[in-house]
């Protein structure tokens, strides 16, 4: 499969070229150093058009997993035309050139996109977007489907390794507890998150699949992020007491919806598998730490003379 990727530097997007490196003919867009071996790597400003055409031109690719996002919460708040760029208009160029050139295209949104006085959320009910990422987040979705009808929009939350070490709820949690520390977890904020290398399966097995439209891809079940970093401390054999409950409203910045957990039932039944549990993606990423993925993920930030 010729699999291009962007955002391939991020959270997800680095993951999901690891895993398809030795499979699949992959082609990662970024910004920031990036290097995995037989990866065709291609640095660019995704909001130049004209770049990214020449990039798809010569790729020719058959899945494009556009990853790429502004995803900080404050960040967007703080500059909405940024927000409005990347996740708007550049999910709007990416849309576009996938359909030009046949690809399929799995587009990356967000749990955010509802303001969380219900759920656990269906793809059917009516978003209520609370902030500036949200917003343009679930305008991207607009965009990316009349721009490619037959997209696979995913909504989804997400942990595990990063490239910093710092970029994941979980490694804030096992961080702080590696070295000792208090940490809060929000006992009031109620999510569904699945482990990264779940999600990038799950993503492009379903788009193999044929399945298209908005769906919502998350665990199969859900927590506070209390009770998530209480399930972090017990994964990885440390000190649960050192996770204390908090409230969404002591953290201030932009707004933030309280109850995020979506129904990922009707995504699992078409792809034909049970969604992970929580606690089944923790214990995978322990392992998978153990098994030195963090290490292969801090070192695609190497250039390739370095590699």
């Amino acid at each position: 499969m010729r699999l291009l990727v962007t955002g391939a530097s991020g959270l997800l997007g680095t993951v999901a070229v690891l895993d398809r490196a030795t499979s699949d003919e992959v082609v990662a867009l970024h910004r920031a150093p990036f290097h995995v071996q037989g990866v065709t790597s291609e640095a660019v400003d995704l909001t130049d058009a004209d770049a990214v055409a020449r990039i798809f031109e010569a790729a020719r690719p058959e899945v494009v997993l556009h990853t790429a996002a502004v995803a900080s919460i404050d960040a967007c708040e703080r500059d909405p035309e940024l927000a409005e760029r990347v996740n708007v208009h550049v999910t709007g160029t990416v849309a576009r050139l996938a359909a030009a050139g046949g690809s399929r295209l799995v587009h990356v949104s967000t749990d955010a996109v509802f303001d969380g006085t219900g759920g656990p959320y269906r793809e059917d009910d009516e978003p209520h977007p609370l902030s500036v990422y949200a917003r343009t987040k679930l305008d991207s979705e607009r965009v990316a489907l009349h721009a490619h009808p037959d997209a696979l929009v995913a909504r989804v939350n997400f942990f595990g390794w990063s490239r910093s070490g710092t970029r994941s709820l979980a490694e804030f949690f096992r961080n702080a507890l590696v070295r000792g520390e208090p940490v809060t977890g929000f006992a009031d904020v109620e999510f569904a998150s699945l482990y990264h290398r779940d999600l990038a399966d799950a993503l492009l097995d379903a788009s193999a699949a044929g399945v298209t439209g908005v769906r919502h891809v998350v665990s199969s079940d859900r927590s506070s992020k209390y009770d998530f970093g209480r399930a972090v401390a017990r994964t990885f054999g440390l000190d649960e007491s050192l996770v204390r409950p908090g409230r969404l409203e002591d953290l201030g910045g932009a707004p933030r919806s309280r109850r995020l957990s979506l129904d990922s039932s009707g995504f699992a039944a078409e792809l034909g598998r049970r969604m992970p549990t929580l606690d089944e993606g923790l214990a995978r990423m322990r392992q998978d730490g153990e098994a030195g993925l963090a290490g292969r993920i801090r070192a695609t930030e190497q250039l390739e003379a370095d590699a």
